[in-house]
């Protein structure tokens, strides 16, 4: 028999769906707290609505929207409450994982995060919001990839999710985007210098920075409104 080259299968039209609302949730484009119709969202896509279905099943699940009966999905908005559950399990995993990672034996290869430094830095020069995001998504999924543990970084991944949706406009603040890579820029150090403890804290900081300036934007937003 020839050896023949393997077709690539075509991706499911449900999994097209789903990343393409996935990031416009993420980035805004799909507003919180609007509800919007299956079937405009299906046509708006040039698909059917089943996948469309589908896709929004799985949004569903990670908290991203909610179905409303007889009336459409609307885009989930969140409580200054959820804010903290979400920085509280942040904080469990990844004051974890940074630790773990800066007492690993031989040093690991921090080359990755490094590099979504100088993305974000890129970024921010270019006025780029939403490739700064993207950098700063590596940079926290970094630590739980150099454990090698699938499972945090899935869960991980699955709250970035909910934390850009609760972040958008927080990084409005004057300087914060700056802030955030000096911050992150003190958690390379400690890593790199193997230092456990100052990783940690230099974590906790930069979360606990994270989660006031979301939370500064949901009382300004409670002001304003």
């Amino acid at each position: 028999m020839p050896n023949l080259r393997t077709i690539d299968q075509p991706e499911p039209l449900s999994r097209i769906a789903y990343q393409s609302l996935r990031d416009s949730i993420i980035n805004g484009d799909l507003k919180r707290g609007k509800i919007y119709n299956e079937m405009a969202l299906a046509k708006e896509l040039g698909i059917s609505r089943t996948p469309v279905r589908e896709a929004l099943l799985e949004l569903s699940a990670q908290g991203l929207v909610s179905f409303l009966p007889r009336r459409g999905v609307v885009v989930n908005d969140y409580s200054q409450r959820d804010v903290e559950e979400v920085f509280e399990v942040r904080k469990a995993i990844e004051l974890f994982a940074v630790g773990r990672v800066a007492g690993m034996e031989p040093r690991p290869d921090l080359a990755e995060v490094v590099e979504t430094m100088e993305g974000q830095r890129a970024a921010l020069a270019a006025g780029s919001k939403l490739d700064y995001l993207r950098a700063d998504r590596i940079f926290h999924l970094s630590f739980s990839r150099l454990l090698g543990n699938q499972r945090l970084q899935a869960i991980l991944d699955n709250i970035r999710d909910l934390v850009q949706v609760m972040s958008l406009g927080a990084l409005a603040r004057a300087g914060r985007d700056e802030e955030v890579i000096q911050e992150h820029q003190r958690v390379i150090e400690a890593v790199e210098r193997g230092d456990p403890g100052t990783a940690r804290r230099a974590m906790e900081e930069h979360l606990d920075r994270s989660r006031e300036a979301v939370l500064a934007r949901f009382r300004e937003e409670d002001r304003t409104g």
